[in-house]
Order: C-alpha cells, then structure tokens, then sequence
C-alpha cells in the first residue's frame, strides 16, 4: 500500500500551493499517496485538481485524493501537514486594534496580549484534528505550520498523544540580516529595496539576499519560535568564524537598518534571528504609545492591506496555473520544508534542519526540561533528533525563560478553561504594565465569545 501523506488545509493558495509542489515533486516521496483537506470546497477542488495535474507531470506513481471530510482524509495518514485559521487577517488586525486601545502598540501574532487570542481561536480548529488523529492515526506525525508555532505545540504537547513537530521559515530572516551587514565581504550587491517593508520590490530583494547568503553562510540558532538567537555564524567554505565581522559590521552599518535588532545584538552579544518585526513580540521596549518607540525603531507592522491584496492575486494565478496547466509558472513557489523532513521522517534520506520546535530534552542545557524550542534537529532512520546547542548566554536565557512560563500558562489556561492561568500569563506578559489590563482583555473577549463573533 502507497504511503499517505495528508495535507489540512490545502486549499491556501499561499501554503497549499508549496506543501503540494514539494511533495509531488520531491524525489524521495514518489510512490506516496497525497490526501487534500479542506472545509471550503471550491479552494480544495482547484487544488485537487492542480495536484493532479502535478502528480502526472511528476510521475514516480504518486496519486492524489481529496475529501472534505476530516476523517476519511486522516484515515492511513502517516504524515500529516497542518496550516488552518479562520479569518486571519481580519481577527488579527482586531486583536491588534483593541490593544491599541489599551495603549499597547504590539504585532499581535506570536507573541503579547494578542497571541493569547490568537491561539485561542486556532486551538479551537486544532484540538479537535488532535483528537481525530490519536484515534484514526495515532501513529502519524504532525508537522504544524500554524501560528503561534510554540503556543500551539506547548497545547500539543500537555494535551494530546501525538507525536509533532512546529515548523517556520523565520531562519531566514537571520540570513537576509547577515547577508546585508556582510555584503560587502561576501560580495552580496545590496539594490535601493533592500530594507524590509510589507511591499512587493522589498520581500524580492529579501528573497534574493536570504538566498545568496545561505549558499555562503551556516547560521546555528537556538531559542523560541520568533525567538532565536544566533549561536554561530561560519562560513560554509572555509569554516570560518565570521561573529567578529559581523559585530564590527553591526557598529557601522545604516542605522535605520533593523535598528531594535542591532541594538539587542550590542546589548546581548547574539544576532537575534527573527529581526525588528518578531523580536518585539516578545519584549517591552517599543510597545508603550506614549513614548512612540515603534516610530522611532521603524517596526514594521503587518501591513493587513497588502496581504489580504496578495492572497487575492495568489489565489487568481493560481486558478490561472490550473486552466492553464502552465506548470513552469511554479517555478516563484518557495518550498516550506515539508516534503524534506517527511522524506526523513519516512526513512527515505538523512537531514539537518536548522530549525525545528520540539520539546526541551537538554537541547538548551538552560531552559526549562519539557518545553518548547527551536533548534536544529537532526533526522535518521530512528527519526529525529534534536541537536545539542548547550547553554544560552544567561540574559537571553531569563528572557525565554519567562516566555515558556507564559506559554505553559496560555495553554492550560485556554485548553482547561481556567481564567486563573489566563491572568497570570497576562501579568507576566512584558508588555501589560497596569494591573488593570489582564481582566480587561479577558473581559473583551469573553464578551465577544457570548456574542457569538469571536
């Protein structure tokens, strides 16, 4: 029998699109069976289609199925990759607006206030799957692409059986980083677009700079989700230690270049990964409006216009790729991983993943056991295997300490209704700086919870 693989949420014209070419492409994986789920109907019949259209131009006697319905799409599932929520942007921006309102300038997804809710709402569509899988594939493995990444891990693991992993691309803000402060050194030509902003001329230039800069440099991280700090940075050609470069570059570079990042970086001594945008989720310095930090550092917020304009032009050109069967337009699709580390967790190939939340066995010798981080693992026919990456310098570690306190809180809190855990999680937040403020914001949302608009 074929080895299934099943995708939740494959109707996403953005994620849906690079876990289908990934797997029906990746080598290692022909002679699967590629399952497709999703609630909306019409988003999952043009990816079904597309995946057919796929399988038959990839060949290796890969089939595709597709079914609205959750249970006959994880029955057999040995793999199972999950990107799901419900409204994100407009949910988002209102988690985002209401802070603001309690005088808390913050991101709002991963990390503060915000991110409470936000697990709180895609634990909501996570859960039951969870429960789905122990009792239709108990032995399958979750790879969990939706945020908050480690929140919904932490809920994972205190509350389910099954084995996981949590999986993000925000490495390769790290790389982007060190490949503008060294582009001069590794000969990376830096455009006039070469700051981060939500624009389309700027994510290219992001995207090409990341790029060049992998194939020159290894980053070794550690840490939490949007919380990663860089261990070491070498040369992939000569083994080269290129930390000191990189501080020497960190104090005279453009300053408006990722300015709350190269500050942290001279306080603390390591490059945070996740740069301006993630690293203020989960610290106090740019959240308070009366002092307007967030203009002085330039944090880019989420611009919820310009998604929501991408996704509808994503999704068009998807419906264009299908009727057209122009499979060459696929080539601009980045790979989100999943079909490399279901290929090692199948047996079918060894890997290095730089980045991976699992659980805390000794993997940062200064966390706390038992939760969740980041960290390269390494993959064999055993399955995976976190690396050991030590200790973290003291002060970043307290700094993560408290967010794994935070977590832990959250998601008992959330998952055992208990408004007690939910308070404490609040007052330990960074950002909530009146006693007043936790019981406002559970408050709010209970009352749109009674509402029935959550």
């Amino acid at each position: 029998m074929k080895r299934r693989i099943t995708i939740v949420g494959a109707g996403s014209a953005s994620f849906g699109l690079s876990a289908v070419k990934g797997i029906l492409q990746c080598p290692e994986l022909a002679g699967t069976e590629l399952m497709l789920h999703d609630i909306d109907e019409g988003a999952l019949v043009r990816m079904g289609r597309f995946a057919e259209l796929l399988a038959r131009a990839s060949g290796g006697d890969r089939s595709v199925l597709w079914s609205r319905c959750r249970e006959k799409a994880l029955e057999g599932a040995e793999a199972v990759v999950l990107s799901v929520a419900s409204q994100r942007e407009e949910l988002w921006e209102r988690d985002r607006a209401f802070a603001l309102e309690l005088g808390i300038n913050h991101y709002a997804e991963n990390g503060g206030p915000g991110a409470m809710f936000h697990l709180a709402r895609n634990l909501g569509l996570i859960m039951p799957i969870a429960r789905d899988m122990e009792r239709i594939c108990p032995d399958a493995w979750l790879l969990n692409y939706t945020n908050p990444v480690p929140r919904v891990a932490t809920a994972l693991k205190n509350y389910t059986k099954i084995k996981w992993l949590g999986i993000c691309h925000q490495l390769g803000f790290g790389y982007y980083m060190a490949g503008v402060l060294l582009s001069r050194e590794l000969g990376i030509e830096l455009g006039p677009d070469y700051l981060f902003r939500w624009r389309d001329e700027n994510l290219a230039e992001h995207d090409r700079i990341m790029d060049e800069a992998r194939a020159k440099l290894q980053i070794h991280a550690a840490g939490l989700n949007h919380f990663t700090w860089a261990l070491k940075i070498v040369s992939r050609e000569t083994g080269e230690d290129l930390y000191p470069l990189l501080r020497e570059r960190n104090r005279s570079f453009d300053a408006g270049f990722e300015p709350l990042t190269r500050w942290l970086f001279e306080v603390f001594g390591l490059l945070p990964i996740p740069g301006d945008c993630h690293v203020v989720e989960y610290l106090p310095y740019t959240h308070n409006i009366a002092r307007r930090s967030w203009e002085r550092f330039d944090i880019q917020m989420y611009d919820f216009v310009w998604a929501t304009e991408v996704r509808r032009r994503k999704q068009a050109w998807a419906e264009r790729v299908v009727e057209s069967g122009a499979l060459e337009m696929l080539a601009e699709v980045r790979s989100e991983r999943a079909e490399e580390l279901i290929a090692a967790l199948f047996g079918k190939k060894e890997l290095l993943d730089e980045a991976v939340d699992v659980l805390n066995d000794g993997a940062i010798s200064n966390l706390p056991s038992g939760a969740v981080v980041e960290v390269p693992v390494a993959f064999n026919a055993s399955g995976p295997h976190p690396v050991t990456c030590g200790a973290l310098p003291e002060a970043i570690a307290e700094l993560c300490r408290r967010q794994t306190v935070v977590m832990e809180l959250t998601a008992r809190g959330l998952v055992e209704g208990d408004r007690s855990c939910l308070r404490q999680a609040l007052a330990l937040d960074p950002m909530i700086d009146d006693p007043e403020l936790p019981d406002r914001f559970l408050d709010h949302y209970a009352e749109l919870l009674n509402k029935g608009v959550w």
